[in-house]
């Protein structure tokens, strides 16, 4: 599930976009999905992804800011699904180069 989700969220990383809207769609996926986003509320963390350009190392948090042209986008996705009564997490992260770099 994970791996659709991130799947997912990479579809749609491009200029112009920004991470609240990858939040967004990644929230939605996991909806679809049947799993919970696990960063969300994690340690009081705002979002259901995290979205790291350039120079943050992990954890960023989306946020209003344009994706660039050029700019270097690590996504890490996170989810958690229910199995007979236990709880599994599932996290994986990938790094786009977006546009001309």
């Amino acid at each position: 599930l994970g791996r659709e989700v991130l799947d997912i969220a990479a579809r749609f990383l491009r200029a112009g976009v920004t991470g609240d809207e990858i939040d967004r769609i990644v929230h939605a996926a996991c909806m679809e999905r049947n799993c919970y986003p696990s960063p969300l509320n994690y340690h009081q963390f705002p979002k259901s992804v995290c979205v790291s350009p350039n120079e943050v190392i992990c954890h960023g948090i989306p946020d209003c800011r344009p994706i660039q042209d050029g700019d270097i986008i690590n996504l890490d996705v996170t989810v958690c699904v229910e199995y007979k009564g236990k709880l599994y997490h599932g996290d994986l992260n990938e790094t786009y180069l977006i546009g001309n770099c």
